[in-house]
């Protein structure tokens, strides 16, 4: 009996590609290889931060002020109106999902954006033409009072209208937002060092960039909303989309793209019954020839046989060790049969599955900032509304503006953070972003619970 596995391979796939194994290459926008000195970069990532801007800016000044729509103009009671928004804001963050599986599988990131964008327009067009005709909102009344004629709540047509114009902005928002900041870092090639130094400070413009979009929408576009009436500041939000578009699209002749690799779900659900499926091998004997092929990669490495390791070759490691079993092949006896897919995966599919692994516990400590963080989009706009926040005789801050005091620190400190500690800290650590970024998502969510105490 035998014992064999799968070190390179690959999957084929439209563009050229592959999934693992070989060199990914990327492509101009008519699917020729991409030129370095004409593709990419920060001038062509510039292009993305504009977008990102853009439409970050139109967004938030719906979903931030939209409690104050649906509850003034739509009439709903204020329970019903928190669901909304709160459930309006997770299906963005959940149709993230679909965005990067339709980016990595079938359309590219730039497709995507484009295609998602345009039906994110049309959420915000559809919103502003309800906000502006009396037709399609409930009658007017004194909310709050039993003065004047009774609230009725929107039904019918009216919020069939709101719900599918609400839930098209989402959709497109939800299938932008992954794919800005993955097409942004697309313009940089990770394997060099003077471009990994440029993509950490891309990766800080491009949440400057949020911050000045969320900025805008807080003060500017909530302002517009309350001084000009919602249909208006709809309508800037629609404009502000355009224009993000507009930005996407003009760097198209200098974009690095990456062609659809395939479904990201094969690849693990070929390793998870590729593991299942092979039961007949003692663990410990395949653990050490999954070991043993690590050693002879390197060493090939180093005798030239190997001319360089590709962003897409990844090696074994020792974590999660029984999904080693995936790319272990028994042989009984001499056979020229060649092996499926499905029975027998190279090492860096099953190291991709190990990462998806580790990038869990990340993914679980969002969801109770996230939580929390809802309150402040609902309940403190309320709040807000029932306070006095007149500043001057003629001049006096839109509730939903308070929300905007994180993001002017934000505005302060990112350029800070890249200008004086990256530079600082990279002389101790020799890490391109001066932390890795478990470390700064760690130690900003470990000082979370002590940013909340002190709000009562």
């Amino acid at each position: 009996m035998d014992v064999e596995s799968r070190g390179g391979g690959q999957n084929n796939y439209k563009g050229g590609e592959t999934m693992t194994g070989e060199e990914i290459t990327t492509v101009d926008w008519r699917g020729r290889p991409s030129n370095p000195n004409h593709h990419g970069g920060m001038r062509a990532a510039a292009f993305v931060l504009g977008l990102q801007g853009f439409e970050i800016m139109g967004i938030a000044a719906v979903g931030n002020n939209l409690i104050t729509y649906v509850i003034n103009e739509m009439h709903f009671s204020l329970s019903k109106s928190a669901n909304i928004v709160t459930n309006f804001i997770g299906t963005v963050f959940i149709l993230a999902l679909l965005g990067g599986y339709l980016s990595d599988s079938y359309l590219g990131c730039f497709w995507t954006m484009l295609i998602f964008g345009f039906v994110e327009l049309s959420g915000f067009i559809l919103l502003s033409v309800q906000a502006h005709l009396p037709q399609l909102k409930p009658p007017q009344c004194n909310v709050g009072t039993n003065d004047g004629d009774p609230c009725v709540e929107a039904k019918g047509l009216k919020a069939l209208i709101f719900f599918v114009a609400l839930y098209l902005v989402a959709l497109g928002s939800g299938c932008v937002k992954p794919n800005m900041i993955s097409h942004g870092a697309d313009q940089f090639n990770k394997d060099g060092p003077k471009q990994s130094k440029k993509l950490s400070t891309y990766f800080n413009a491009a949440y400057f960039a949020f911050s000045v979009g969320e900025l805008v929408a807080l003060t500017v576009l909530v302002w517009v909303q309350t001084h000009s009436g919602m249909d208006v500041g709809f309508g800037v939000s629609a404009a502000a989309m355009a224009m993000g578009l507009i930005s996407l699209v003009s760097g198209t002749l200098v974009y690095r793209n990456k062609p659809p690799q395939g479904s990201i779900f094969t690849p693990i659900a070929q390793v998870m019954l590729s593991m299942f499926g092979f039961c007949g091998c003692n663990f410990k004997e395949k653990a050490s020839v999954v070991l043993l092929i690590h050693k002879c990669f390197m060493a090939a490495k180093a005798r030239s046989q190997i001319n360089h390791l590709n962003a897409a070759t990844l090696l074994h490691t020792d974590r999660f060790r029984f999904l080693d079993k995936a790319c272990i092949k028994i042989q009984v006896g001499t056979t020229t049969t060649k092996e499926s897919l499905w029975s027998l995966c190279t090492v860096t599919q099953v190291e991709q599955v190990k990462t998806l692994i580790l990038v869990v516990p990340i993914f679980a400590c969002t969801i109770i900032f996230n939580t929390i963080l809802a309150q402040l989009q609902t309940f403190s706009v309320q709040q807000g509304s029932a306070m006095n926040t007149q500043l001057t005789k003629s001049f006096h801050i839109p509730p939903a503006s308070l929300q905007s005091m994180p993001y002017i620190m934000l505005i302060f400190i990112v350029p800070l953070y890249d200008t004086f500690f990256v530079p600082f800290a990279r002389k101790f650590t020799g890490h391109d972003s001066g932390i890795t970024p478990c470390n700064e998502s760690g130690s900003a969510y470990s000082s979370r619970p002590f940013q909340w105490y002190q709000l009562p």
